[in-house]
């Protein structure tokens, strides 16, 4: 059964929302902004799904998330779905799809990557190239973790788990990895999430040349990595109001043209920064040599 909802969906009393999914395509909620806050979904399989299948429950048409959350699904909450006498596991994310879907994520998924290696990028142990995809190394801090989320820099990788940890791997040089130095790793390492993102839930990440960005579920934007691209190309694209490098993450300022605003998407360049928000108005940060923060002049932006 589909609900079709246009408009706003507001919930006037709690409701038990259905979602039988009888295929991969199954979306049984469209909204341009749905209320999920005191309602429960009842999530059940009318088929056998694919290996590795992503279940969309809430397709949101419009911009913002999902208000709330449903009573009895948390974000990241593990989902056990059975179909013909077979169990087939899943974890929640209220951002997912277009970045303000509400999915459901195969767990048990492995990752892969293939190219250059000369800094660890490949996530696989070592630093030999490769032409063909090798698997990358999920054992350590990403043991019995599903990843929903991945990023891929100039020379580094990064990749968020349904449980909001965060994990990064290659070049860090400039301490892009965010784990407090700036010694370069061919396996995945934690990435530092006391400080500015301690108590936070991350819910997208971007990896620009040399630095990363992770945007939380209270609005809060966190960067790390390199602040500059050095003369003449300038830098700033941590938007900390310096070009000063961290190793780890710290804020983003988030006055100015970005007050009162609610920043839905993220995304870096090779030396800036740029976000989608909820009334739709872009921002952009960093180097601006070659015009790329689309304000009509030339300058950095810090």
């Amino acid at each position: 059964m589909s609900l079709l909802l246009f408009g706003f969906c507001v919930a006037a009393k709690a409701i038990t929302v259905p979602a039988v999914f009888s295929s991969t395509t199954t979306i049984p909620v469209t909204a341009v902004v749905y209320n999920a806050t005191g309602n429960d979904v009842a999530l059940s399989l009318a088929f056998t799904p694919p290996t590795g299948t992503t279940l969309t429950v809430v397709k949101n048409t419009g911009l913002p998330f999902i208000v709330g959350k449903f009573s009895n699904l948390a974000q990241g909450q593990a989902i056990s779905l059975t179909y013909n006498g077979a169990s087939y596991k899943f974890v929640a994310n209220y951002y997912g799809g277009s970045g303000n879907d509400l999915v459901l994520h195969w767990v048990g998924q492995t990752l892969a990557a293939w190219g250059y290696n000369g800094f660890g990028q490949l996530g696989n142990g070592n630093t030999t190239e490769s032409n063909v995809p090798v698997a990358i190394n999920q054992t350590g801090v990403l043991a019995n973790k599903t990843v929903i989320a991945v990023a891929a820099g100039d020379g580094h990788s990064i990749v968020l788990c349904a449980d909001g940890t965060l994990a990064a791997w290659g070049a860090n040089g400039n301490g892009q990895l965010g784990n407090g130095n700036t010694i370069s790793s061919n396996v995945p390492v934690a990435v530092t999430q006391t400080g500015v993102l301690a108590g936070k839930t991350v819910i997208a990440v971007a990896a620009g040349g040399q630095h990363s960005l992770a945007l939380c579920s209270d609005g809060t934007l966190a960067s790390w990595g390199s602040n500059t691209l050095g003369p003449p190309l300038g830098g700033g694209q941590l938007g900390n109001g310096s070009v000063s490098s961290s190793n780890v993450p710290i804020s983003v300022i988030q006055s100015g043209v970005l007050a009162n605003k609610t920043i839905v998407s993220v995304a870096a360049g090779d030396g800036h920064s740029i976000v989608l928000c909820a009334d739709g108005t872009l921002v952009a940060w960093g180097s601006n040599y070659f015009g790329q923060l689309g304000d009509g002049d030339g300058f950095d932006e810090n």
